[in-house]
């Protein structure tokens, strides 16, 4: 019998923590047991490292011992490193490659394909696929900066904390949002767009085979609304979520006028990343059904603008669809932690994080 002590999926950004805390239930799901957000102090987290180890302590500990949380008392923790700073490339090598000369083999070509020393950085990697025909494996590398894992790992240790895993944050987005029969055969573009910055990651045949990042993102869009119309930011959030893109409301009208650059902006980098994936050698070699993208999944606070979905399924001319962790989570309207549907876009790569023992253990 499979056991693991209760463990938090902590996401960490340089303004926020998100939290989340599991439990299997019935049918291969999950209850939700806890979860919850805080706002980091500026400066805590600078260029993904943490500089100051009081103020993040004081926001994590604020963020599990609230009134409204039902943290379980555990010193485990699965934590998240933020995608932007990672190197993440897929590099075709040799079939047939013995162990050492595939970890030498790795050594050469990661140092030829991301911009930093090999000293300087961790890594790791995973085969996601093989070309019989070409004769070469297709292994995804991630790579993030000592620095970052190293002021992460710092803080856990010295505060009592035992971590488990520290994970890339699109790694872990995946994991809450795809799972089934039916992830083998489709290929999906996500689209989570949190408060700083919004990540694009490309999922195939269960496999996330590409991810990107820019600043397009939750706090850019409320910025233009509040130097548009009367409001500050926290009215603007509510406006975006209340009257959002909404063709049949003035204000909806109004409301797009002023965003537009920002969406254009988010809607031409997800054709550049549907055609460069598309067109790209190693989709060649995948299933008939997944070589197109099918869909797109939107996910991260930044998704409850009203009417985006449908406003990106125009341009597009694609399924655009919020994304659901209701594939992994068994959703108990009577019980004291429900969650909404738009309550839960925030919460994916804490969530992703919370599964990943369950998931490796399975």
């Amino acid at each position: 019998m499979n056991f693991f002590p209760p463990t938090i999926g902590l996401d960490i950004s340089d303004s926020s923590l998100k939290a989340a805390a599991l439990k299997k239930s019935g049918g291969g799901l999950f209850d939700l047991v806890a979860w919850g957000k805080g706002y980091l102090a500026e400066n805590t987290i600078v260029d993904g490292e943490i500089k100051s180890q009081d103020s993040f302590q004081k926001t994590l500990a604020e963020v599990l011992t609230s009134q409204k949380s039902n943290f379980p008392k555990t010193k485990y923790v699965v934590a998240s490193l933020p995608e932007e700073k990672a190197f993440s490339r897929i590099l075709e090598l040799p079939l047939g490659l013995k162990e050492k000369e595939l970890a030498e083999a790795l050594k050469y070509e990661i140092e030829a394909n991301i911009p930093m020393a090999l000293d300087e950085v961790y890594y790791d990697h995973e085969i996601v696929g093989q070309d019989a025909a070409a004769g070469h494996y297709d292994i995804m590398v991630n790579a993030i900066p000592r620095r970052i894992v190293d002021s992460c790992v710092d803080f856990f240790q010295k505060n009592g904390w035992q971590l488990t895993a520290l994970e890339v944050d699109a790694v872990a987005t995946k994991r809450a949002l795809f799972t089934g029969p039916e992830v083998a055969r489709e290929s999906a573009l996500v689209l989570d767009i949190g408060a700083a910055k919004t990540s694009f990651l490309i999922v195939s045949e269960g496999v996330l085979r590409f991810t990107s990042s820019n600043t397009v993102a939750g706090n850019q869009f409320s910025k233009m609304l509040s130097e548009h119309f009367p409001l500050n930011l926290k009215e603007a959030e509510f406006m975006k979520r209340i009257v959002g893109l909404d063709q049949n409301h003035e204000k909806g009208q109004e409301l797009l006028g002023v965003l537009q650059p920002g969406l254009t902006a988010l809607r031409d980098q997800i054709r550049d990343y549907i055609n460069f994936f598309e067109t790209h050698p190693a989709s060649h070699t995948l299933s008939e059904s997944a070589k197109k993208i099918s869909k797109v999944v939107l996910t991260g606070g930044g998704a409850a603008l009203w009417g985006l979905g449908d406003w990106l399924s125009q341009e597009l001319h694609l399924a655009v669809v919020l994304g659901s962790l209701g594939k992994r989570l068994k959703f108990n309207p009577m019980s004291p932690t429900k969650m909404t549907l738009e309550e839960s876009l925030p919460y994916a790569t804490a969530v992703g994080l919370a599964l990943r023992n369950f998931d490796e253990l399975a």
